[in-house]
C-alpha cells in the first residue's frame, strides 16, 4: 500500500474508534483512495449500522453505505440496488440515494422512480425456505462512472419478530468484499439479555465493546480495513475460518427445538383421508423400512413441490395443515415434511420434522434461528435416528440426497434436541462401476462393451441429469463416454434405465465398433490400458475440479465422498506368451486411495484389469493443496498408458495399416 494511503489510514483512526463515519469524513477518506492502491477490489467502502429494539425485540435498523467504485466490474456492482424485506415480518424504507462524482458534484437518485417491487422468487429465491411474502426493491442508478462515491441510507423497520420476543444478528468481520472502515451498534433494554459469540476470534482486527447507559445496553463493533476474502473455486465455506460475531437472546438450541415443535405439532393432525391413503399404500409392506420407503416416494412424487396459500402464525416457516397439503396435493419444504411426519405416524413409524441449514453448518456455540430447509427424520426401535427424509428431492432415489450431507440439523422435539451433524456418507456409498469387455480380432479391430452402474451421489446427479434430456441427447450422453475410449467407438447398440423407476440404481450400456483399436508388430500387441481412465466418470471430473488452481490461500472442500471402479477385460485374438500392464500408482493418502490389479487367464487370451479410486475427506487445510496436488497430478499419467502383450515369434498379428 502506498505512504500516502497509509497516512491516510492513520488519519483516519485518529478520531475516537467507536464512533459512526460522518458524512465529510466519509467522502474525504474515499476521495483519496484509488483504484491502484486496492487492486484487487472493484469497490471499497465505508459502512455504519445502528440497530435499536425493545424488550420484545422489535425496532429499526438504519443502513448508511457509502461505496466508492474502482473499477468497471465494480461500476456494474454498485449501480444495481436491492433492498430486501418480508412484509409479514418487516418494511424496508429507502431513505436516501445519492452519486458523489469526483468534482465533489452530487446526483440525488428518485428513488420512487427508479425501484420497483419484485417477488423475491423473480431471483431464485434467497432461501429454501419459501415466502411468497419476500420482496426485493430493485433498481439501476444511471450513468454511474468509475471514481464515483454511491452514497445509500435504508430503513428496516420490524413490526414481528421471526421467533416471539428474540433477536438474532451477524456482524462479519471478514468479508467478501472491501470495507475500509465499519461501525455496528445494537441498542437494547438494560434487562434483555444478549450472547455474544465470537466465532473463529482473530485478536486485533476488530473492537467490541458491551457498556450500559441507564436503562439501555449498548453493543459496538468497529474496525477498519481488512484484507478481503478473495474467493476461489471450492473454498470451504468462509464460517470455518473468518472472525464472524453472532449476537442472539436464546440461549441453547434446545430452546429453539422446542419452539418449532410447537409450532408444527398442531397441524399434524390427520383425517380419514389420509388414514385411508397410508392404509393403502402400506398395504403389501412387512417391514417399517418397507413402509417408511413407500410412504417417502409416494409424498415426494404425488405432492409437488409449489408455494400455496401463506401461513398465519409464522409465514415461511410453519407448515400448513397436513390435511390441507394433502388435499390440494401441493406445497413447499416444510408442508411436505410435516404431511410425511404425519403418514409415517399413522403407519407407526416414529417421526419429527426437523431443521436443516441446507449448504452450510451453523455453529454449535451459537443458537440462532437460521436454518433454510426442512425436512423429516424417522426412529428405530430404540427412538435413535434412523433416517433422515428430503421429500422435496423428487429426483433422488436415496432418501437423502448425498450433497445434504455435513449441514446441521435441529429436530422439532417437545423436548428439545441439540444441533448435529448429518454424518457424511462413506466412499463406497457414492461408487461408480464401469465394466469394459474388448474382444480383438486378427485385423487388430475391436468389439466393444461397457456398462456403467451408479449409486447415491453419481446415482442422483445422473437420474437428475437424464430427466432433463430426450433419448436422443441420453444417447449422446452415452456416445460421449464411449468416444472418451476411443474417438472412432461407434455404438452398435444401447440401453439406459428409466430414470423414474426410483426401485433401482440407474444402468447405462452399450455396444460398440471401434476400428484400428489396437497397434501391433511381429512380436508385440500395444492395448490402450483403459481401467485406468478414471476420467470415464464424471463424478470424478466434477470433484476433482478442486485441484485445478495452482494454489490456494484459503480452506477447501470436495462436495462428497466418492469412488470409481473400473474393470476392463480384453480378450486376444490369439494366445500372447506375456502381459504388461503399468504398474499403477501407489496411493493411500489424506483420504485419496488407489489400488490396481490385473491377471491373464491360463490360456493366455484373457487379460482382467481393475483400477479403483476412493476419496473418503471432504475438508482440507489450505496448507495441504500443493502437495496433495503433486500427489494426484500423478493420476494424469494414468490416461497415456498401454497394456503391452508379447506374442510367439509365429504368430504374425498384422500391423494396423494391413
Amino acid at each position: 500500500m502506498k505512504i500516502r494511503l497509509v497516512l491516510l489510514f492513520l488519519w483516519s483512526i485518529s478520531a475516537v474508534y467507536a464512533q459512526k463515519t460522518d458524512y465529510k469524513t466519509a467522502i474525504k477518506s474515499l476521495q483519496g483512495i484509488t483504484a491502484k492502491d486496492y487492486s484487487e477490489s472493484p469497490t471499497i467502502s465505508i459502512q455504519n449500522e445502528e440497530v435499536v429494539i425493545n424488550k420484545q425485540c422489535i425496532g429499526t435498523k438504519i443502513s448508511e453505505t457509502y461505496t466508492k467504485i474502482l473499477n468497471e466490474q465494480g461500476k456494474q456492482q454498485t449501480s444495481q440496488l436491492y433492498f430486501g424485506y418480508d412484509s409479514d415480518y418487516d418494511t424496508v424504507e429507502v431513505v436516501l440515494v445519492e452519486v458523489i462524482k469526483a468534482d465533489g458534484t452530487v446526483n440525488k437518485i428518485n428513488t420512487q422512480e427508479v425501484l420497483k417491487k419484485v417477488s423475491q422468487s423473480a431471483f431464485g429465491g434467497f432461501s429454501n425456505i419459501y415466502t411468497e411474502t419476500g420482496w426485493i426493491l430493485t433498481g439501476n442508478i444511471p450513468n454511474l462512472e468509475v471514481g464515483d462515491i454511491v452514497h445509500e441510507i435504508s430503513k428496516d423497520i420490524t413490526h414481528k419478530t421471526y421467533m416471539e420476543n428474540n433477536y438474532f444478528d451477524r456482524i462479519s468481520i471478514e468479508n467478501y468484499s472491501t470495507i475500509y472502515k465499519s461501525f455496528y451498534q445494537l441498542t437494547t433494554p438494560k434487562d434483555l439479555k444478549m450472547n455474544v459469540i465470537h466465532i473463529n476470534k482473530k485478536e486485533g482486527l476488530a473492537k467490541f465493546e458491551e457498556k450500559t447507559e441507564a436503562d439501555k445496553n449498548i453493543y459496538t463493533c468497529t474496525f477498519d480495513y481488512i484484507p478481503q476474502i478473495i474467493y476461489e473455486p471450492g473454498m470451504d465455506d468462509n464460517d470455518f475460518f473468518s472472525y464472524y460475531i453472532m449476537l442472539t437472546t436464546v440461549d441453547s438450541w434446545e430452546y429453539i427445538s422446542k419452539w418449532y415443535y410447537g409450532l408444527v405439532k398442531d397441524h399434524l393432525k390427520t383425517d380419514e383421508a389420509i388414514k385411508n391413503k397410508v392404509a393403502e399404500i402400506i398395504k403389501d409392506a412387512k417391514t417399517d423400512e418397507e413402509k417408511m420407503s413407500k410412504l417417502f416416494y409416494w409424498v415426494a412424487q404425488k405432492v409437488r413441490y409449489l408455494g400455496v396459500d401463506k401461513e398465519k402464525n409464522r409465514p415461511g416457516l410453519e407448515p400448513h395443515d397436513v390435511t390441507y397439503t394433502f388435499k390440494t396435493r401441493g406445497g413447499v419444504c416444510r408442508d411436505k415434511a410435516a404431511l410425511l411426519v404425519s403418514m409415517l405416524r399413522e403407519a407407526g413409524v416414529s417421526s419429527d420434522v426437523i431443521l436443516i441449514s441446507a449448504g452450510m453448518q451453523l455453529n454449535h456455540k451459537a443458537p440462532v434461528m437460521r436454518f433454510n430447509h426442512a425436512i423429516a427424520i424417522a426412529y428405530d426401535e430404540k427412538g435413535e435416528p434412523l433416517h433422515i427424509f428430503d421429500p422435496t428431492n423428487e429426483t433422488s432415489k436415496d432418501y437423502l440426497p448425498q450433497y445434504e450431507e455435513d449441514n446441521t440439523y435441529l429436530i422439532a422435539r417437545e423436548k428439545g434436541a441439540d444441533l448435529k451433524i448429518i454424518p457424511v456418507s462413506p466412499a463406497s456409498k457414492n461408487n461408480t462401476n464401469i465394466n469394459i469387455g474388448l474382444k480383438i480380432d486378427d485385423k487388430n479391430n475391436a468389439k466393444g462393451s461397457i456398462k456403467i452402474a451408479y449409486s447415491g451421489l453419481a446415482d442422483t446427479y445422473i437420474r437428475g441429469s437424464l430427466m432433463r434430456k430426450s433419448p436422443n441427447k441420453r444417447k449422446e450422453m452415452l456416445q460421449n463416454t464411449v468416444s472418451a475410449i476411443h474417438p472412432s467407438a461407434v455404438i452398435t447398440d444401447f440401453s439406459i434405465s428409466d430414470p423414474e423407476n426410483k426401485d433401482e440404481n440407474i444402468v447405462m450400456e452399450a455396444s460398440f465398433d471401434i476400428p484400428g483399436y489396437i497397434d501391433a508388430d511381429d512380436n508385440h500387441v500395444f492395448v490402450p490400458y483403459e481401467a485406468s481412465k478414471l476420467s470415464l466418470s464424471f463424478i470424478y471430473n466434477w470433484e476433482m475440479q478442486v485441484f485445478n488452481l495452482s494454489e490456494r490461500n484459503y480452506p477447501f472442500k470436495i462436495d462428497n465422498t466418492f469412488s470409481v471402479d473400473i474393470n476392463e477385460k480384453v480378450n486376444f485374438a490369439k494366445p500372447v506368451s506375456q502381459v504388461s500392464v503399468p504398474k499403477t500408482i501407489d496411493l493411500d493418502y489424506k483420504g485419496f486411495k488407489l489400488i490396481g490389479t490385473s491377471n491373464l487367464s491360463d490360456d493366455k487370451k484373457e487379460l482382467n484389469a481393475k483400477i479403483s479410486f476412493s476419496s473418503s475427506r471432504i475438508h482440507f487445510k489450505k496448507e495441504e493443496y500443493k502437495d496433495l496436488k503433486n500427489k494426484l497430478s500423478q493420476l494424469e499419467q494414468l490416461e497415456k498408458l498401454y497394456i503391452i502383450g508379447e506374442t510367439p515369434k509365429t504368430i504374425n498379428l498384422k500391423n494396423k495399416e494391413k
